[in-house]
């Protein structure tokens, strides 16, 4: 099991707060959403977000940056690496197999994917 200190990168969460979430990604592989990580801690997205940025920065967890395009906006069309940047245009989607040339017509979201179970401290 992997352990994060908190202290001086997460100072907002609580020890309820730690304990949720160690108990969350008690397991390898497991994936979650800043607007999941939020509803379960009762906290903000940035906050969630700011805990999933510190999970991949601190190498515990893979975070992809998923697109969905307009097509079907509830479907997720594609995912990257979280920090590569967007991707580039013109890009294909695979939902509609049509060549997307704008932003406008795509959307994001954040995922991060627990490396190993993970304790909080």
């Amino acid at each position: 099991m992997s352990s994060l200190k908190c202290e001086g990168k997460l100072d907002f969460l609580s020890v309820e707060h730690k304990q949720k979430l160690t108990t969350h990604f008690c397991k390898s592989g497991t994936k979650v959403m800043p607007h999941e990580l939020a509803i379960k801690l009762g906290t903000t997205r940035p906050e969630a977000l700011a805990i999933i940025t510190v999970l991949g920065t601190e190498g515990l967890s893979k975070n992809q940056l998923l697109i969905y395009h307009q097509c079907d906006p509830e479907v997720i069309a594609d995912a990257i690496p979280f920090g590569i940047g967007f991707p580039d245009l013109p890009w294909f989607c695979p939902l509609c197999e049509e060549i997307v040339e704008d932003y406008s017509e795509l959307s994001f979201d954040v995922m991060a994917i627990a490396n190993d179970p993970i304790e909080f401290i």
